[in-house]
C-alpha cells in the first residue's frame, strides 16, 4: 500500500498544532494558579443572566436552571443577590458588608456582576454583559472559585472557549497543507521523476539534475547519477569486448571460407560453408548490436513510408531466390518519424531477413505502414514457438523452431525501438505465421 506524502504531512501537522494548542492552553491555566473568583464570577453572571425573569405581576424572580443546580451542588458556600432598582433576590449566605450601590454603577450598565469577598471587603471580580431579559440588574455573587484543576479541565471541554477554535485551526491547518505541501513536497520529487522518466539508456546518457533537486532528495539524486555511471563504464566494456571479438572473427571466418571451397566431397564441403556462414551471420549481428547500443545516435525528421518502401525493394531479390513474395501497404501519404535512417533500416531489414527464412513455401510476406506510425512484418510461416514472445527479444532466444538463426535479429530490433522511444509487438498472424510491430511516435507536421 503507497502512502501519500502529502496526506501523511497534512495529517502531522494538523495533529502537532492541536496538541500545541491544548499543551499551551493547560500549561497557561496550570500555572496561573488557582481561580480568585474571576472565573467562578463570569460563570455565575452568565447562569443568572439566563434564570433572571419577571413573574406575572412583573416581580424580579431567579428560576431554577440546570446550571444554577450544579453550581449550588458544587459550591456549597455559593451565594448571590440579584436586585434592580426597586427589589432584590437572593440565596445563599449574603456577607454582612457589600458594596453600596450608587446611581453611577448601575445607570448605564445593563448588566454587573461582582465577586465579593465578604470577610476583608476586596472587590475581586466586577464582569459587565450587556443585555439581559429583565433590563437592567446588579448581581452580586461569591463563594465559587475554581481549582487549577477544575480550569484545565473545564476549559479543554467548554466548546465555545477552546473546542470551536481548535477545531477550526485544525481544518484550516490540514486544508492548507493539502493545498501547499504538494507545492513544497510532492512538486520537488514528481521533477525528479520526470528527469529519471527522460533517462534514455544510452552511453554516458541523460542525468538527473543535481543542482536543482532539493536538498532532501539530493543523497538519492547524486547516488543514481553515480549508479548509471558505474553500469555506463560495465556496459561499455561489455560492448567494447564484444565488437573487438567479432571485428577480430571476420578475418579468419573469411579465410576458412575461402578455405573450405578447396575441399573435394561435395556434401562436406556444403556443409561445412553453411556452417561458416552461420558464424559469419553470427558475427555480422553481434557487430550491428555493438554498433547500435555503442554509438550516439543522431534523430531526424524522415518518412517512415518512403525508408520502408527502399528497404523492402532492396529485399526483394533475395525474396524471390527463395521463392517467397513480397508485398507492400502503404497509407497513401508521408508518415513522419524522428529517428536514425540507418538504424531503422537494420531493424526492418532484420525482420524482412527472418520473415523469409521462416516463412513457408511460396508464402508471402507483407510489409505494411500504418498512418499511426505503425510498421508491421507480417509472414506465414509457422507461427510464434513460444509461449512468452516477450523473450524472443532477448539476445540469443530462439522460438521451438526447426529453422536455424543467430537469435540476434529481434534483440537488436528490441534495441532500436529503445533507442527510438518506441515499441516492439509480436503476435501470431491470423491462420499461420507471425507478425512483428513497431510503433514509433508519431510526428506531427
Amino acid at each position: 500500500m503507497h502512502r501519500s506524502i502529502t496526506v501523511l504531512s497534512a495529517t502531522l501537522i494538523g495533529l502537532v498544532t492541536t496538541i500545541m494548542l491544548l499543551c499551551a492552553a493547560a500549561l497557561l491555566i496550570r500555572f496561573g494558579g488557582d481561580d480568585d473568583g474571576t472565573w467562578g464570577a463570569v460563570d455565575v453572571a452568565d447562569a443568572l443572566k439566563e434564570a433572571v425573569a419577571r413573574n406575572a405581576d412583573g416581580q424580579l424572580v431567579v428560576k431554577k436552571t440546570a446550571r444554577l443546580d450544579q453550581i449550588m451542588r458544587d459550591f456549597p458556600a455559593f451565594w448571590y443577590a440579584v436586585s434592580d432598582k426597586n427589589e432584590e433576590v437572593s440565596y445563599g449566605q449574603i456577607p454582612k458588608w457589600r458594596p453600596q450601590k450608587t446611581p453611577m454603577s448601575q445607570d448605564g450598565t445593563s448588566f454587573v456582576a461582582y465577586a465579593i469577598d465578604g470577610q476583608t471587603r476586596n472587590l475581586r471580580r466586577m464582569a459587565a454583559v450587556r443585555n439581559t431579559p429583565v433590563g437592567e440588574v446588579w448581581i452580586e455573587t461569591g463563594g465559587v472559585a475554581y481549582t487549577a484543576t477544575q480550569l484545565m479541565l473545564g476549559t479543554l471541554t467548554d466548546a465555545t472557549v477552546v473546542a470551536l477554535p481548535i477545531i477550526l485551526v485544525l481544518i484550516a491547518t490540514a486544508f492548507a497543507a493539502l493545498l501547499f505541501v504538494p507545492a513544497l513536497i510532492a512538486r520537488p520529487v514528481r521533477a525528479v521523476a520526470s528527469a529519471a522518466e527522460l533517462i534514455d539508456g544510452v552511453p554516458d546518457g541523460r542525468r538527473l539534475p543535481e543542482h536543482h533537486a532539493p536538498t532532501e532528495l539530493l543523497p538519492l539524486v547524486v547516488a543514481f547519477n553515480r549508479a548509471l555511471s558505474r553500469i555506463d563504464l560495465a556496459s561499455k566494456a561489455q560492448r567494447s569486448f564484444l565488437s573487438n571479438a567479432a571485428h577480430e572473427l571476420r578475418t579468419p571466418l573469411t579465410n576458412a571460407r575461402t578455405t573450405l571451397e578447396q575441399v573435394q566431397d561435395p556434401d562436406l564441403r556444403a556443409k561445412l560453408i553453411a556452417e561458416n556462414q552461420k558464424l559469419s551471420s553470427i558475427v555480422t549481428m553481434l557487430l550491428q548490436l555493438a554498433r547500435i547500443a555503442a554509438e550516439p545516435v543522431d534523430l531526424a525528421e524522415l518518412d517512415l513510408v518512403a525508408l520502408a518502401r527502399k528497404v523492402t525493394a532492396e529485399h526483394v531479390p533475395m525474396a524471390l531466390s527463395n521463392g517467397i513474395e513480397i508485398g507492400f501497404v502503404e497509407p497513401g501519404h508521408s508518415v513522419w518519424v524522428r529517428g536514425s535512417e540507418a538504424a531503422i533500416a537494420v531493424a526492418l531489414s532484420n525482420l524482412i531477413r527472418n520473415a523469409v527464412s521462416y516463412a513457408a513455401a511460396g508464402g508471402p510476406i507483407l510489409i505494411k505502414v500504418g498512418a499511426s506510425a505503425r510498421l508491421s512484418v507480417i509472414d506465414t510461416g509457422p507461427g510464434l514457438q513460444s509461449s512468452q514472445p516477450d523473450l524472443l527479444l532477448e539476445p540469443f532466444k530462439r522460438g521451438a523452431t526447426r529453422v536455424d538463426g543467430t537469435g540476434l535479429g529481434l534483440s537488436i530490433v528490441s534495441q532500436v525501438m529503445t533507442m527510438h522511444n518506441g515499441s516492439v509487438a509480436l503476435s501470431h498472424t491470423p491462420g499461420d505465421g507471425t507478425t512483428v510491430e513497431l510503433l514509433f511516435p508519431i510526428v506531427c507536421r
